[in-house]
């Protein structure tokens, strides 16, 4: 692959500019709207609680200067004033901790939907995505972004609504006091929000910077625990470390150039609440000069203002961290609205309505119980099949045709690079088919191609017909049932069968917890035989027409591999067998031998006659 063509293929990270889009508010409120009307109950007790607390000023000023009371408190007495205080402070208390603990409770389970939802999508995303997506990347999306989200989202949310709050009841106290007042606060208010707009375009440019600056850092992080071993034995920890340094010294000077501009930000803030308590101060000496005021009704509106001004500025603030969120809501959305792999459909329990095609919960529980086809084995007709793994890229098979039996044992062999691996990716439907066509049984996935839609079998039900063992055993953390009944559906007795069959019973019996015995991610407390012989019980119990076997015994003791071979000429006697070995006598018992060269097929007949002919090119 060319250096121009690698550029292409691999895509720089999108940079987001100018305002944040509708579908950005969209995705909020998508999180949001199953909770809105309590959300709603919630702020108006919040507001409640906070007007009650602040209005203690007011009272203690009345109590304190009976000549400026309301009417309705002339009247009380010095009892009756503190009974008073006592109950307005503690009704504001509980309404205050009941708006903060049961809104960030919803805040939180409202972010959690927004990060189940993008997980949701991005796990249906197609195989050219994931491709042309540095790993760094994807992780950035899940960590550092989310994190800017929850942040905020997750719980904070019901502290800059508390500010909001306070700065309404003291607008309203401080016009209780006095009016003029009023006019002040609302001058300086609007000088420190048009300084907020002239920072803000700048503040958001640097804040999407910053996170997209994360990722190469990350992905190369990644890479780097990934090829440990290799980086080891190749002695290359220094140029890795030292591009580690090199992208995360950007990050950090990145990070740097950020907080620089948020600092300055905060002092423009700073230097407008100064002069807020400054002018007024001098207007209240005016006012009690000039008998416009009472003492009272001025230490009232000054405190009012020195909270205010403070809060003013915690609003503004916050608000320039609202748009550090918003930012990592962007960059989550632009995964949540990816299409989705053509023919998969999102399962009917997603709850973000963004057009992607989804079941309905009928149509779910049908294609559950649905198979591609009720007979032991199934047959596989490729035609003129043209494949690549992306546009810009050469072709990978080239006008490949064949056709299996029912229950007929096929192996495949070829040079490395002959196609091998990418038949098995197209017989997956994992990448769009530029021409041609595949059928299991008669029946193609329904899978929209480059032409548009196409008719054919659910795309779910066509996969699950074709059970796969890989060179590389794939096993998932968690127990042990998990791991072999992916769909839920078998009894523990049938499990244990399964393991019995590939003779796995006595390293079973020897498992505490049975079961639910923990396996790690990638079945790292397994050896390489067990991983692989559990792929085996799984393959089993799919009950699957068609079996694929990639080069699964090519990293396994011979112990393991007799019980792999073993399984191919018993368990699997009454199915349809695809093998891909690289061992040629793993071969000798198939039917047939499809000879793959260069993309195209070189033979397809028995192996007596393909395999002398396949070593002896391999060997010129």
């Amino acid at each position: 692959m060319s250096a121009g063509t690698s550029r292409k293929f691999i895509g720089e990270e999108r940079q987001f500019k100018g305002r944040y889009s509708p579908n950005v508010v969209n995705t909020v409120y998508n999180a949001y709207r199953p909770f809105r009307g309590r959300i709603l109950s919630l702020l108006v007790v919040g507001f409640s609680g906070r007007l009650l607390m602040l209005g203690n000023a007011n009272l203690i000023s009345w109590w304190a200067d009976p000549k400026a009371r309301p009417e309705f408190l002339k009247t009380y007495t010095h009892d009756e004033f503190i009974t008073l205080l006592a109950t307005v402070t503690a009704l504001g208390f509980v309404l205050i901790s009941l708006y903060r603990v049961a809104f960030s409770r919803l805040s939180a389970q409202a972010i959690s939907r927004l990060y189940d939802e993008v997980t949701l999508r991005t796990s249906r995303l197609s195989m050219p995505f994931f491709d042309t997506q540095p790993v760094g990347r994807i992780v950035t999306r899940f960590s550092s972004d989310y994190g800017n989200v929850f942040r905020l989202f997750g719980g904070p949310l019901a502290e800059f609504f508390a500010i909001i709050f306070d700065l309404l009841a003291m607008t309203i106290l401080i016009a209780a006091a006095n009016v003029y007042f009023l006019g002040l606060f609302v001058f300086v208010a609007l000088l420190q929000g048009l300084v907020y707009r002239l920072n803000q375009s700048t503040l958001r440019r640097e804040r999407r910077a910053l996170s997209g600056s994360r990722s190469p850092s990350i992905a190369h992080f990644a890479e780097s625990a990934q090829g440990a071993t290799s980086i080891r034995i190749f002695d290359r920890v220094k140029e890795f470390s030292k591009r580690f340094e090199l992208l995360n010294s950007d990050y950090l000077s990145r990070r740097m150039r950020t907080q620089k501009y948020l600092i300055f930000f905060s002092l423009q803030m700073g230097g407008l609440t100064a002069l807020l308590l400054l002018a007024t101060g001098a207007l209240g000496w005016w006012l009690v000069d000039t008998g416009q005021a009472s003492v009272g009704s001025v230490g009232v509106a000054f405190a009012f203002i020195m909270l205010s001004a403070s809060s003013v500025q915690m609003f503004f603030e916050w608000m320039a961290q609202f748009e550090e969120a918003m930012t990592g809501v962007e960059r989550l959305d632009e995964y949540l609205r990816q299409s989705l792999e053509p023919g998969l459909k999102l399962p009917a329990s997603a709850q973000f309505k963004l057009g992607h095609p989804q079941y309905s919960v009928d149509e779910e529980a049908q294609m559950t119980r649905e198979k591609l086809t009720l007979r032991r084995a199934a047959s596989v007709h490729v035609k003129n099949l043209k494949f690549r793994y992306a546009p810009e890229l050469p072709w990978v098979l080239n006008d490949v045709s064949f056709e299996i039996r029912p229950g007929e044992k096929v192996g495949i062999v070829g040079r490395t690079g002959s196609g091998k691996s990418s038949l098995i990716q197209a017989l997956f439907r994992l990448y769009p088919v530029d021409q041609g066509e595949i059928r299991i049984e008669g029946q193609q996935a329904a899978v929209p191609g480059r032409s548009g839609h196409a008719e054919g079998a659910d795309l779910g039900v066509y996969r699950r017909s074709i059970a796969y063992i890989a060179q590389d055993p794939t096993l998932f953390r968690g127990t042990l049932r998990e791991n072999l009944d992916l769909q839920g559906v078998h009894s523990d007795t049938v499990l244990i069968e399964a393991l019995e069959r590939v003779e796995l019973d006595g390293w079973f019996r020897r498992l505490a917890d049975g079961l639910n015995s923990h396996i790690e991610e990638k079945g790292k407390n397994l050896s390489a035989g067990e991983r692989q012989l559990l792929c085996m019980a799984r393959c089993l119990l799919q009950d699957a027409p068609l079996i694929v076997m990639d080069e699964a015994t090519s990293s396994i003791d011979p112990q393991t591999e007799e019980i792999l071979v073993k399984a191919t000429e018993e368990f699997f006697s009454d199915r349809t067998q695809i093998i891909i070995a690289h061992r040629l006598t793993t071969l000798l018992g198939c039917d047939r031998v499809l000879w793959l060269k260069s993309g195209s097929v070189r033979m397809f007949d028995r192996p007596e006659v393909v395999l002398p002919l396949f070593r002896e090119s391999e060997l010129a």
